[in-house]
């Protein structure tokens, strides 16, 4: 034997060896050798040589291409050999197939132990291959219970190369018998070689045991080489494997020009081995592309949960490829595009319906994926709503992408790791899914370029997001390592130009092409019908009845499937006979136009086919098909077609379709729903031009069937379900669910009946009254089970609107529109709380509603909980609160009044109006200045400071415009259709086209200003600067007009929509509305405190306004009179918006959310039954828990029977009489005295700035120096004071206590009245001891004359304006004047009662007394002369002059303001409107007078009408807290800064004062001796009941404190901050003991309720806490006291542990609670009591169950 070993079989076990093992490695390569053959040596090439074949010499010569060549082309690969005793030449103990396929087996499963889930790729030779297939057998049959670890190799994916092995067996086997008895004596044997010979049955059987093994579609991943050359021994015997033995019958198969024994071995990278290797990556790209892993797929799979669609992919369709050897050239043409890697990377097939656009894409699917480039499909269907959802197409490709590359996967982990795929617009979320994971420079796919398919683009129902879609892809393709194709319906030719694009047309394809695939497709399917036959099938079809089928058919493929289905569905003895029907009706060659005409045709012929068989039925069948709105199962239609459900009824709808199947496609799966083949079909049915007669459809016919059957479908199912009987109205969702059978028909009957409804309304107006019955009889009855069902099917949002759309539809009468009303608010008021318990809608979510609704009527179900006052008489305005979380600065809707947008700090938010859904957040740059919607609403605008505008799409939040400008916008809104917007700048106005992306105008303004709002056409503008508010021309630039309004006393201004009428809000309450024409004011609306926010309604009728006063109102244009006040924001109102259709308002707050109130014409305002004008800002419960206590806005606290709630009669806090009230110079702070307190006010809302003890006795007199930086006082205690209150400084300086800056003293008596001279450095008073005095303020000394001659108390007294004169008004009836310097009477007049009020005209020649005998002196001092004005009713107490000295203005006792005119001596004007003496006048200008009243209110009025002009400023008003003593005798009221204690008994009060701001907390000491009290002064205080002394001060600072109440302890003190701390005050040592934080940052009050528990009350909690330990404490033992619990918006009792109620939150501004009632005050001023019934007996310690909470 020479240099060859010879080596013993039985010392070479089967084991795996492994070549190379890359540390990322993605594949296993295992290579099984063939027989005679032994490792390494079989896997190595020899080069030629003329040595010897020993093994020293096949060492040096051979080369390893397993570890060398193959390791450098598939680095990602583990390279792995398998030995096993393979060589028969000597002495081998030869085993059998299935022993070395075990043997391979467990040596695979044990080197993949940690890497199980790996890709194979399988190399066999000759017998390997053999070896490979009995493996995969083995594996698949080896799955068991428990599972067989084997099974982990056949349930990878794998690929398989063949090389040369003898599928059917070889020719050569028996040449290899002899051989064996020749190599016999050296130990040889035949046996194995037998085994291909003999056994070749047995062959064909391990043949067909491996295809029934292998996964679908895994045979397409094998390919077969086979040698070209015959094996030379000693003489030629040809090839030992031939190509048909060496094909496995699927897959590929390749040549290979070598011998059987030189396949598997390669001595260099020659053609040979490229080819093999070419071919080898073909099988093995499929693999190497990295599957991420299962937990980068899961968390990925989270990630973009709610944006895949699943059923997108082609395997996912009901498409099958193309018929073999057709439409072969435009696949290979698509095919070499894909592998080309240079030239266009998008390539875009177009084509008419019909022309089977799908089936090339879905077979190029099938190339791609063998080829091992397939990256993802996305195909959009009909039949798959899903699909439509252009949002989603990123989205679901990126996720495919991740699956099949775990770089791709770990690539787009990371780009989400700080995003939201919500919150990005479409070019962000194609940048974040796949240009930037999908990056060329950085590729996640190997170094390959895989493709992407897109089909069916042009059933998408929203064009315009696909052309947006392909935009971004060809704007950013250059950049992937991706291909795109995509097929389609022609859709625009922008993109025709495109240097990334390739089209290929299909319509434009040469006809005899489409002809020749045609008739391909036509013979295949026809000639497998013949097959059918057998014998008769012989010679048929013809080609004469194949070319006529072709000639009807080109060019639509459509045509020809139709056909040879219907053919085919026929039994086999009709089949011949059918097609010679369809042949010869078919129309004759020329008579039709268009190529759908041919097919209507055909379907005629079906139809009328299908008639004779079944024409019972089937028009029934069809019309439900083509007129539902989903895809429905054999078993759904049978339920909503027949009454008797079941088999029978089944079988009668298969009957109806069975005759139908080449144009519907009928399921086996019984779960599946029925489709329509194509969408040609329905349109030929409904067409009355085409359709045959017998069974045309009409589509209102349809709908009003098919509603019919589901309403009584329902009316069948939801009466007979088991929710009601669950008797807990607190079961959760799931348990509801596990209680529910929601059938397919009756989950399509709830979700669809009412768009049945509305489709019979617009396709049949009038029709709508043969509904009318069974609709209102299922609101009478079913429609909360509806509501509970469609809460259980996750569509309560989707019930709203289809709500809302009955409500509105014009066809629906009155009755239908009105329950629809209710129930659509009942939903959306009870949407939180029925979406996690639904039968909650029975009982929380009726129990909030009007009791005279007519639904609470019928559903009222009675239960532990009630509603004993608080409800509306009628549905409030309010339909939604939208929470945003930030201050919305704007709010617009969009045209069609379906949605509105609202714009936060960096955020723009866009929901649904009629299910109050969030459609959309798009993030922007927080320089956000304005929005704007289109008015389809799908696009929107914004403008910025920084000058740039922005569009997006709403839908896909992509960005479809950015334009860089320089000046801040102010205002933006959309013209021309929404073609353009429009925006304006402070120097500018611009157009720019969304259509184009470009600037078509940039207009320079001819006056500097802000523009505000444009008119509807985008012609006209207002704008406003520091001087006016101007109209101004958007196309030239130019002035319209002028509008009398300052510019600085306003910012919220909007113009008409006709552009013909201006509306401006101004700070000082007053809305204004001019004709911009005539320029002329046409009217003046007050209400308001200051007005941020207007805007006219669609018709310009009537306008809507927001103030910082928290209310939205609503006004008349034509009468100026307020229709209705909205009130329920908790913060002022920043924007309001009117829906064009006049039914909405939105309003957007400080507070942080959006309202949507209903205002619908005709509508009268639901008025709040309390009285409080303000929200509800002090509750307290009276001991016994019958009534409640709680005020806002005004000195009453009103009273209410908790029960019923009665009204009592109302309590007037803080009876001191106001002695005296005056207005600042500049009318910015009033001053106000109440006994020896002086109080100022801001008169813009009221608020107090001063409130402090100025006087040991009654103040009587009060006027501002002329700076406004001081205020004198004068008083019984005999003295003057002059108070630098400080009223003007900053927020941000040290706050200091008021300083008196001077004490004037010398009068001997009371001072009646104080004024400053014009330059504010002198003082005149006047005093019951009968004196004048004048004072020098700048001088030490201060007095510096003493006016003396009057013989009774000096009551007013006034300067002249150059400071040389004085004039006074005594009890003694006369008016003196006085010289300044001379101390003189110069002049003297007596009238007939004592004088209240004296001033000089303005040149000082006039002077006007007011007398306390009602009437007015006007003395004209040069002439002497007097006029005497009568007309008021009771003394005079304030007279002013008129700059021109013409009129004159006065205030009386009888509560009015009149206007007088001099020349005439007539009364002008009287003003009506103060409650109380009218103590101070002036002219403000000269059509504007001012007052103020005892009233505590201060008016401005328009002298030309009478009218307000302003709403009237009320000071003193606060309420901030209320308190019962324990015996309910005492009321202890927080009124500003004063606390007044009013006794109920006697009617007594008292006051206590020492609080220098508001009083927001009071509580009594058990015993009601003492008080502690918390204000915004920063301090807590202690009070002596008795004494009215305070006896302890806390002093806190940073505004910390809001709350505070005795522990059983006097000596503690518990207090609540802003923050939630809780913290205990020792009252004897001062000191603060202990702190914890009880977790909410606003509250209401807190209460002991032993000495360790503490109840703190917010407005949207009520807890119990463990002061000792600091912890919630719910574990509550029997306590008679725990009152009432809320948590969540759950309100729960200990007391009755399992019964619960909901209560909506977002109106509440206080909650109190005791055992058995819980009390909410509102922010519209009302108070709603939900009060427990018969609450349970205690028994032990109750732990409260969480089941809700």
């Amino acid at each position: 034997m020479n240099d060859i070993s010879v080596i013993k079989e039985e010392q070479r076990p089967s084991r795996i060896h492994v070549l190379s093992n890359p540390k990322d490695a993605l594949v296993d390569v295992v290579a099984v050798q063939g027989l005679g053959s032994t490792y390494p040596y079989t896997w190595m090439g020899k080069r030629k040589s003329t040595r010897r074949n020993t093994l020293s010499n096949l060492e040096a010569q051979g080369v390893r291409w397993l570890e060398t060549y193959l390791l450098e082309d598939l680095p990602e690969a583990r390279i792995m050999a398998f030995e096993y005793n393979s060589k028969w030449l000597y002495n081998a103990d030869f085993l059998g197939l299935h022993e070395h396929a075990s043997a391979l087996l467990h040596a695979l499963v044990d080197k993949r132990q940690e890497t199980p889930g790996r890709p194979i790729l399988f190399i066999g030779h000759s017998y390997g291959g053999l070896v490979i297939k009995q493996t995969l057998i083995l594996s698949r049959k080896s799955k068991a219970d428990p599972p067989d670890p084997r099974q982990w190799i056949a349930d990878v994916e794998s690929s398989i190369a063949f090389l040369g092995t003898p599928h059917q067996g070889s020719n050569h086997a028996l040449f290899a018998r002899v051989l064996s008895f020749i190599y016999r004596p050296f130990g040889g044997t035949y046996a194995h070689v037998l085994k291909l010979l003999s056994d070749s049955d047995r062959l064909v059987e391990l043949d067909r045991e491996f295809k029934d093994v292998l996964p679908e579609g895994h045979t397409k991943r094998t390919i077969c080489f086979y040698e070209t050359k015959g094996q030379v021994w000693s003489w030629p015997l040809g090839p030992i494997v031939t190509r048909t033995s060496a094909y496995l019958g699927q897959g590929r198969e390749a040549a290979m020009e070598c011998d059987h024994n030189e396949m598997n071995k390669f001595f260099d990278r020659d053609e040979r081995y490229k080819g093999f290797i070419e071919n080898l990556q073909r099988v093995y790209n499929p693999l190497a592309n990295g599957l991420a892993n299962d937990a980068s797929k899961e968390e990925l799979r989270k990630k973009l949960s709610g944006h895949i669609v699943n059923r997108s992919q082609y395997t996912s369709t009901d498409l099958k490829g193309c018929t073999p050897e057709t439409r072969e050239k435009v696949v290979e043409e698509i095919v070499d595009w894909a592998f080309n890697p240079t030239g266009e990377k998008v390539y875009w097939m177009i084509g008419m319906a019909g022309t089977g656009k799908s089936t090339i894409a879905y077979t190029l699917c099938e190339r791609l994926k063998d080829e091992g480039i397939l990256g993802t499909s996305f195909f959009c269907s009909t039949t798959e709503d899903q699909t439509h959802n252009m949002l989603s197409v990123f989205p679901t490709i990126a996720y495919a992408l991740g699956t099949h590359s775990q770089r791709m996967a770990d690539s787009l982990l990371g780009a989400l790791k700080d995003k939201d795929v919500a919150d990005l617009n479409l070019r962000d979320t194609y940048t974040t899914l796949i240009s930037s994971p999908a990056s060329s420079s950085n590729s996640p796919f190997r170094g390959k370029t895989w493709i992407v398919v897109l089909d069916g683009f042009d059933q998408v129902r929203d064009r315009d997001r696909v052309e947006t879609i392909i935009s971004l892809i060809l704007e950013h393709v250059h950049e992937v390592a991706l291909k795109f194709f995509i097929s389609s319906r022609p859709l625009s030719d922008k993109f025709k130009k495109d240097p990334q694009l390739r089209r290929l047309d299909l319509y434009n394809r040469p006809r005899q092409e489409v002809r020749q695939d045609i008739r391909l497709y036509v013979q295949r399917r026809l000639k497998e019908l013949a097959a059918r036959l057998g014998d008769e099938g012989m010679g048929w079809p013809t080609e004469e009845e194949v070319d006529a089928v072709v000639d009807c058919a080109t060019p639509l493929f459509i045509y020809a499937s139709t056909v040879c289905s219907y053919v085919g569905e026929e039994d086999d003895s009709q089949i011949k006979r059918r097609l010679k029907a369809v042949i010869d009706e078919a129309p004759v060659k020329g008579s039709t136009k268009l190529p759908t005409d041919k097919l209507y045709a055909l379907y005629a012929q079906i139809t009328d086919a299908a008639s004779k068989k079944c024409n019972e039925d089937i028009k029934e069948v069809l019309g439900l098909i083509v007129a539902a709105r989903d895809h429905l199962s054999i078993q759904s239609i049978a339920s909503l077609l027949f009454s008797d459900d079941g088999a029978e009824s089944e079988s009668r709808v298969s009957a109806a379709l069975a005759p139908l199947r080449s144009v519907l496609s009928v399921p086996t799966d019984e779960n599946e729903g029925v489709k329509v083949i194509h969408t040609s079909f329905p349109d030929f049915l409904t067409d009355p031009t085409c359709s045959n007669e017998t069974y045309y459809l009409n589509r209102s016919e349809c709908h009003r069937k098919l509603v019919t059957n589901c309403l009584f479908l329902m009316e069948k199912m939801l009466d007979k379900d088991e929710i009601e009987d669950l008797h807990d109205p607190y079961s959760p969702m799931d348990k509801v669910k596990e209680r529910v059978n929601i059938s397919g028909a009756l989950e399509y009957s709830c979700v669809h009946w009412i768009s049945h409804v509305v489709e019979v309304y617009d396709l049949k107006p009038g029709s709508g009254k043969e509904l009318e019955e069974a609709v209102t009889s299922f609101f009478e009855v079913r429609v909360l089970r509806w509501l509970v069902h469609m809460s259980v099917l996750g569509k309560l949002s989707h019930a709203a609107a289809c709500l809302r759309k009955l409500e509105l539809h014009s066809q629906a009468s009155a009755r239908v529109r009105k329950e629809s009303m209710e129930a659509r608010k009942l939903t959306l008021q009870s949407h939180s709380v029925v979406e996690d318990y639904p039968l909650q809608i029975y009982y929380s979510g009726l129990m909030r509603i009007p009791k005279k609704s007519d639904i609470a009527k019928r559903f009222h179900k009675d239960w532990n909980w009630e509603v004993t006052w608080g409800l509306a008489e009628d549905w409030e305005h309010c339909e939604g609160v939208l929470k945003v979380g930030q201050v919305v600065w704007l709010v617009v809707f969009s045209n069609d009044g379906r949605m509105v947008a609202a714009h936060t700090w960096g955020k723009i938010y866009i929901w649904g109006v009629e299910d109050l859904k969030e459609l959309c957040v798009v993030r922007t740059p927080l320089d956000l200045i304005c929005i704007a919607l289109s008015s389809d609403g799908k696009s929107i605008a914004a403008g910025f400071e920084s000058g740039s505008i922005q569009v997006w799409d709403v839908e896909t939040k992509n960005e479809r415009v950015r334009n860089i400008g320089k000046e801040s916008i102010s205002c933006i809104a959309f013209i021309d259709k929404d073609q353009e917007v429009i925006y304006g700048s402070s120097k500018s106005i611009c157009r720019y086209s969304v259509k184009s992306n470009e600037q078509l105008t940039d207009v320079k303004l001819k006056l500097e200003g802000q523009p505000l709002s444009f008119s509807r056409d985008g012609k006209r503008a207002i704008l406003r600067n520091q001087d006016h508010f101007h109209i101004i021309n958007t196309e030239t630039g130019d002035k319209i007009s002028t509008l009398d309004i300052p510019g600085f006393e306003a910012e919220a201004a909007a113009i008409s929509r006709d552009g013909e009428k201006v509306v401006s809000g101004l700070y000082d309450g007053t809305i204004r509305t001019f004709n911009v024409q005539s320029w002329n004011e046409e009217s003046w609306l007050i209400g308001h405190n200051s007005v941020t926010s207007v805007a006219f309604s669609g018709d310009d009728q009537r306008i809507v306004s927001g103030s910082d006063d928290g209310s939205v109102r609503i006004w008349s244009v034509s009468d100026g009179e307020e229709e209705m006040k909205l009130v329920g924001h908790t913060l002022g109102v920043r924007s309001v918006a009117y829906s064009d259709d006049g039914l909405r308002v939105a309003s957007g707050s400080y507070d942080g959310t959006v309202r949507i109130w209903s205002v619908e014409p005709g509508l009268e305002e639901r008025q709040s039954s309390s009285e409080n004008r303000w929200k509800v800002t002090a509750l307290a419960l009276s001991s016994d828990g019958q009534r409640v206590f709680y005020a806002g806005e005004g000195r009453r606290v009103l009273i209410r029977n908790v029960n019923n709630g009665k009204e009592e009669r109302p309590l007037i806090v803080g009876r001191d009489h106001v002695n005296t009230i005056t207005i600042s110079n500049d009318g910015r702070y009033a001053a106000t005295a109440s006994g020896s307190r002086l109080h100022i006010y801001d008169m813009g809302d009221g608020y107090s700035l001063v409130d402090m003890k100025a006087h040991e006795d009654l103040i009587l007199s009060v006027a501002f120096s002329p700076d406004n930086k001081k205020v004198a006082t004068g008083s019984c205690d005999k003295t003057i004071r002059i108070w630098d209150p400080k009223i003007e400084e900053e927020e941000d300086e040290e706050e200091e206590e008021e300083e008196e800056k001077k004490k004037l003293e010398g009068h001997d008596d009371t001072v009646w009245s104080v004024s400053f001279s014009a330059d504010g450095s002198k003082l005149v008073s006047g005093s019951s001891d009968h004196t004048i005095r004048i004072w020098d303020l700048e001088s030490e000394s201060a007095m510096i004359k003493t006016l003396r001659g009057h013989t009774g108390p000096v009551l007013c007294v006034a300067f002249s304006s150059d400071s040389q004169m004085v004039v006074s008004g005594s009890h003694d009836k006369t008016v003196r004047v006085w010289g300044v310097e001379t101390g003189e009477v110069k002049q003297r007049r007596t009238y007939g009662d004592s004088i209240w009020s004296v001033a000089f005209s303005p040149n000082n020649s006039k002077i006007v007394s007011g007398c306390n005998d009602h009437k007015i002196y006007v003395w004209d001092l040069k002439g002497d002369k007097v006029a005497v004005l009568e007309g008021h009713t009771d003394a005079v107490l304030s007279v002013a002059f008129s700059s021109d000295q013409q009129r004159v203005v006065s205030g009386s006792h009888d509560t009015t303001v009149r206007l007088w005119d001099l020349e005439t001596g007539k009364e002008v004007r009287e003003m009506v409107g103060h409650t109380d003496s009218v103590q101070f006048v002036k002219f403000q200008e000269d059509d504007t007078v001012s007052s103020a009243s005892d009233d505590s209110t201060y008016r401005t009025w328009d002298v030309r009408t009478g009218k307000q002009k302003t709403r009237a400023v009320a000071f003193d008003n606060w309420v901030g807290s209320i308190a019962l003593s324990s015996d309910d005798r005492l009321l202890a009221v927080g009124l500003n800064s004063t606390i007044h204690i009013l006794d109920m008994e006697t009617g007594n009060e008292r006051t206590l004062q020492g609080h220098t701001y508001r009083v927001v907390s009071i509580s009594f000491l058990y015993n009601n001796e003492k008080i502690v009290s918390v204000s915004d002064d920063e301090t807590a205080r202690i009070w002596n009941v008795e004494k009215k002394e305070e006896e302890r001060r806390l002093e806190i600072g940073s505004n910390e404190m809001y709350s505070a109440t005795f522990s059983l302890d006097p000596k503690i003190v518990a207090l609540r901050g802003w923050n939630g701390r809780i913290w205990f005050w020792n009252v004897e040592t001062g000191a603060t003991e202990k702190k914890f934080e009880s977790g909410r940052e606003w509250m209401s009050s807190i209460s002991f309720i032993d000495a360790t528990h503490l109840v703190v009350w917010s407005c949207d909690a009520i807890q119990i806490w463990n002061v000792e330990t600091g912890e919630k404490d719910e574990d509550v033992a029997d306590r008679a006291n725990v009152p009432i619990l809320l948590r969540d918006g759950w309100i729960y009792s200990s007391s009755a542990p399992n019964t619960r109620c909901w209560f909506p939150l977002d109106s509440v501004s206080k909650v109190i609670s005791n055992t058995s009632c819980v009390v909410f005050g509102l922010n519209s001023g009302n108070i709603v009591v939900v009060k427990l019934k018969q609450p349970m007996p205690r028994s032990g310690t109750t732990k409260l169950s969480n089941a809700i909470i």
